[in-house]
């Protein structure tokens, strides 16, 4: 009774996995090139989605015999999983400069070479804050001498 299960839910698995590997790879950089797979892999999960319908509604199943017709939708489904993944890596391949991290590793060099400059314009006006603190010029007290040491010096 199983083994009429299987021929369609593995058909409908390969398709289910090549859906999600389209999808995944639709949200990559080259997504544009995934949206086509990702509609011909939905169409081709339909007629396997239909049969296993099909073989889980039917109470009253017949012996299994399998002939090659009904291994055409498991070939079909196995070579257009091997064709996304194929293409996955044809892409790949061809596609070798990726914009986005070359872009992404100039602009992180280039952050951390300003914040280096600005790092040491901040120590120095740091020391130069410290030395001007330090000898910085001060008032002179007033009230250490009392008056009439003070009227000794006066020559008026």
């Amino acid at each position: 009774m199983f083994e009429h299960y299987l021929l369609p839910l593995a058909c409908l698995l390969l398709n289910f996995l090549a859906f999600a590997a389209c999808l995944r790879f639709l949200f990559s950089r080259q997504g544009l090139y995934w949206i086509i797979p990702l509609a011909l892999t939905a169409v081709i999960s339909i007629p396997n989605a239909l049969s296993l319908y099909a073989v889980a509604s039917d109470s009253a199943l017949a012996p299994l015999r399998i002939t090659a017709l009904d291994l055409q939708p498991l070939l079909l489904s196995l070579l257009w999983y091997a064709m996304i993944v194929t293409f996955h890596y044809a892409l790949k391949k061809t596609i070798r400069v990726n914009l986005y991290t070359e872009q992404v590793k100039k602009n992180l060099h280039e952050a951390r070479h300003l914040e280096s400059g600005e790092r040491l314009a901040r120590e120095r006006k740091g020391r130069r804050a410290k030395q001007r603190k330090r000898y910085r010029a001060k008032l002179a007290e007033r009230g250490v001498y009392s008056e009439a040491w003070l009227d000794l010096y006066d020559t008026e």
